[in-house]
Parts: C-alpha cells; sequence; structure tokens
C-alpha cells in the first residue's frame, strides 16, 4: 500500500529538491497535491483490491481450521475477487458435505460397535502394558466387583474407568490364569459355587498413538462346567446300577453254558449275549474310571513296568478283533527301549489298550496297525500306536482327548466318548504327555511319553 504511493511522492520531492534556492512556483503545490492525491488512492486501491481480500480468505481459513464450514466469506470485502469466492464457497461446501457424509458413517459404525459391544455376553477388558485399565464393557464389571458408579460412560459400549489402576492385581490375575491354561475361577458375591471364566489375551498397537495395548476376553464357562457335572453324576450313578445286573447276566450265562450241551446255533446266540455283557462290562468301567479320575479319587500305585509285558498282552487281548476285521496287528519293542519303568501298571495298560482298540476300530479291512515301544530321551519312554485308518482332521486332534466325544461322527455311536479322555488324565497323572499326528501311511498316530521315574508326592490326585 505505501509502495504505491511512493513513487508519486519521491517524483515530487526530487522536483521541489532540483529547484532548491529558487522561488517556488504555485504549479509546484500543485503538483504536491496531487502526488498527495495519487498516493492516497493508490493506498486505497491496493487496500480494496489486495489486502481485504487476503484477509478476507485468511480469515475463511482461520474458521475452517476450526470447525466451521458454514460461514460464507464477506463478498463486500472480496472487491472483484468474486470468482475466487465462488470456488472457495463451492470448496467449502463439499468439504462440509464430506464432513457430514464421514460423521455420519463414523455414528453408523460407533452404534454398531456399541450394540456389538452392549450384546456381547464376554467380558473385554483393553489394559495398557502397565496393567492400567482403559476400557471395559458392562459385563467385565463384575469381574473387578466393580459398579457403574465406578466407570464413565453412558452405559453402551465401552466404559471407562475412574481409576485406572485400581485393577492392576485383578488384571494380573487374568494374565496369569492365561498362562496356566486359560481357565479361572472366581468366587461368587451371593457365596454360591465360584464362577469360572475362560481366557483369551491379545496383544495390539494402537494406529493412532503407537502404544502397545492388551484386550483380554473372558467367557463364562460355569453353565457348561455344571452341565458337565451333571454328566459326570448321571454316568457315576449309571454305572454304579448297571453294574451289580451286568455281573448277574454274566454269572447267570456261565452257568447256562456248563448246566447245557448247546448245538452251534444256540453257541452262537450265547457267544453275542457275552460278547454284549462283555461290552457293557466296558463301558461301566469307563464312567467309572472317568468318575474317580474327575473325583480325585484315583491314585497312582508305581511299581515297575516292563513296555514289553504290556504290548505283549494288547496283542494277545485285541489279535481276535484285528483277526474279525481283516486288519493285521503288530507289535515291536525299539533299540534302546528301557526294560522297565516306573508307573501305575494296571493304568498304563489301560491306556495302550484304549489306543489300540480305537486303532484296530477305525482301521479298514485290510490295514494294519502298529504298536511300538521305544526311548524318548534319557528319562522317558514312549508308546506309539500308528494305524491306516482315515486319520484325525487338524482342527479335531484336541477334541478327540475331550469327554463325551466320538472320534468320528460320521460313524456309529459305540460308546460314551471316554476312552481318548481317560487316556489323557491316565498320562497327565503320570506327568507325561499324549498327542494326536498324521502318519506318514495316512491315518493317525498317537504317541505317548511317560517319565522313567514317578515322584509319589506329585502324581498321587489330578
Amino acid at each position: 500500500m505505501f509502495a504505491a504511493g511512493a513513487i508519486p511522492t519521491g517524483l515530487a520531492g526530487w522536483w521541489i529538491g532540483s529547484r532548491a534556492g529558487r522561488p517556488v512556483a504555485p504549479e509546484a503545490f500543485l503538483l504536491a497535491a496531487a502526488a498527495l492525491a495519487a498516493s492516497l488512492a493508490a493506498a486505497y486501491l491496493a487496500w480494496r483490491w489486495f489486502v481485504a481480500p487476503l484477509r478476507e480468505l485468511e480469515r475463511g481459513l482461520e474458521r475452517w481450521t476450526r470447525g466451521d464450514l458454514s460461514t460464507p466469506l464477506d463478498e463486500a470485502r472480496l472487491a472483484g475477487w468474486r470468482r475466487l469466492a465462488g470456488q472457495f464457497a463451492t470448496a467449502q461446501d463439499d468439504m462440509r458435505r464430506a464432513l457430514e457424509e464421514a460423521n455420519a458413517g463414523l455414528a453408523r459404525e460407533r452404534a454398531r460397535l456399541e450394540t456389538l459391544v452392549e450384546r456381547i455376553p464376554d467380558a473385554l477388558v483393553i489394559t495398557n502394558l502397565r496393567g492400567e485399565v482403559q476400557f471395559l464393557n458392562a459385563a467385565a464389571l463384575p469381574l473387578f466387583a466393580a459398579s457403574r458408579e465406578d466407570v464413565m460412560g453412558g452405559g453402551k459400549g465401552l466404559l471407562q474407568p475412574r481409576d485406572a489402576s485400581r485393577w492392576r492385581l485383578r488384571v494380573q490375575d487374568v494374565l496369569k490364569a492365561h498362562t496356566m491354561g486359560g481357565m479361572m475361577e472366581l468366587p461368587s458375591a451371593a457365596g454360591g459355587p465360584p464362577t469360572s471364566f475362560r481366557t483369551t489375551v491379545t496383544m495390539f498397537t494402537d494406529p493412532v498413538t503407537g502404544d502397545f495395548g492388551v484386550l483380554m476376553m473372558l467367557r463364562d464357562q460355569t453353565p457348561e462346567k455344571r452341565l458337565e457335572a451333571l454328566k459326570e453324576e448321571f454316568f457315576q450313578a449309571a454305572a454304579h446300577d448297571l453294574r451289580a445286573p451286568v455281573f448277574a447276566m454274566q454269572g447267570y450265562l456261565r452257568l447256562l453254558k456248563k448246566s447245557i450241551e448247546p448245538d452251534d446255533r444256540q453257541k452262537t446266540w450265547l457267544e453275542a449275549i457275552d460278547q454284549a455283557c462283555e461290552r457293557l462290562t466296558a463301558l461301566v468301567k469307563d464312567a467309572l474310571d472317568a468318575a474317580r479320575i474327575e473325583s480325585g479319587h484315583l491314585k497312582l500305585l508305581p511299581a515297575a513296568v516292563q513296555p514289553a509285558a504290556i504290548l505283549r498282552r494288547a496283542a494277545r487281548l485285541f489279535q481276535p478283533m484285528a483277526d474279525e476285521k481283516g486288519v493285521r496287528l503288530e507289535t515291536r519293542i525299539a533299540d534302546g527301549a528301557p526294560a522297565s519303568f516306573d508307573a501305575d501298571e494296571r493304568l498304563v495298560e489301560r491306556l495302550v489298550h484304549n489306543l489300540v482298540a480305537n486303532a484296530v476300530k477305525f482301521t479298514p479291512s485290510g490295514g494294519r496297525v502298529l504298536v511300538e515301544a521305544g526311548p524318548a530321551g534319557s528319562d522317558r519312554v514312549e508308546f506309539v500306536v500308528t494305524d491306516t485308518g482315515p486319520g484325525v482332521p487338524e482342527a479335531q486332534r484336541a477334541a478327540v482327548f475331550e469327554k463325551f466325544r466320538q472320534l468320528d461322527p460320521g460313524l456309529p455311536k459305540s460308546g460314551f466318548g471316554l476312552g481318548l479322555a481317560i487316556c489323557a488324565k491316565i498320562v497327565k497323572l503320570h506327568k507325561g504327555e499324549i498327542w494326536v499326528q498324521a502318519a506318514k501311511t495316512g491315518g493317525a498316530q498317537f504317541v505317548v511319553r511317560l517319565p522313567l521315574m514317578q515322584i509319589a508326592q506329585e502324581v498321587l490326585r489330578k
């Protein structure tokens, strides 16, 4: 603005100075007045056409940064910059619509998230690496014995605790339970049975701050555990009630065989009855053993166990069953296998028998079942049962050791689904390991590893 008036003012000053010492002519005053008027006019035009529009644009941009996209530019301050004003207004309208659409989409996503978090039955807890609770949902409040007064929020979605470090000890309990097997129990506030939770813990990175956090999910398993307890009670009661009549049937069957001379047809009937009684006896035994293991009443009686003798008796017991199915049953003692190891011989034999029975059962005619015993390092013995059956899908390899699970749902049910669960419990009592993997023959391969020595005080109970 001042530069615009500097040229005429400077020219006038130069002309007056060049005539110094001479009488000032009247036209000099006219020239100075004209220069001053020109300077003022130039300053006004510069302000009107440049400074005022730029300042108005600056104010408009400041309103944008504050989130004000509704106030238009003052066209009176834009002089002839009407085209720029129109483009600015168009950009402002586009930004306002885009922001409104983004806010509406964000509100919809927030509503969905809040509904999901509110309705999900699992307890959700988000903490930082210091164990301070950042957010939690309503289902997690009982986990911390907290009330609505202890958190901030409108009652939907994620809530924020008023004191982030208040529940740090409980967070440590959850993390400890997760590392110990993913299950934890909390005492009931009403003095009833404890509440059981299955824990899931995941670490994540905040996409904005880059900070690490921990997401914990806890699912209430109390109804499932109560149902499982009812199943245990039912099977234990049924097994006890069935044992006496089964023994009576077997006794009368033996008397009947001794008192008559059956023909071939009658022999077939008696053998069918005998096999049915044996099968029922095995089911009763499974149910009773499972109940004793679950209750902790089944104790180990460690003694010297010979792997070769275990395999020999298993082959003798299951050879007729294998011959009937057309399955080749083989046993093998690997080089370096221990002559004996310290374990409960009755339970180890039960373990091997259950695995061999399953292998023969699921191997088709013409297949092969191999039972092996050998060393597993310097302090363990290994039993391996390999078949050429359909195998166990990878997704089901952990589930086959659960109670009341059938190995193949497509086959007719022939038991309670307790055989492999009992195997897993027996291995656990001996502080060993058991797993199933794919065999090179395409079937299933069950591997059991047991320590050579048992420490009595560590393995007396489950």
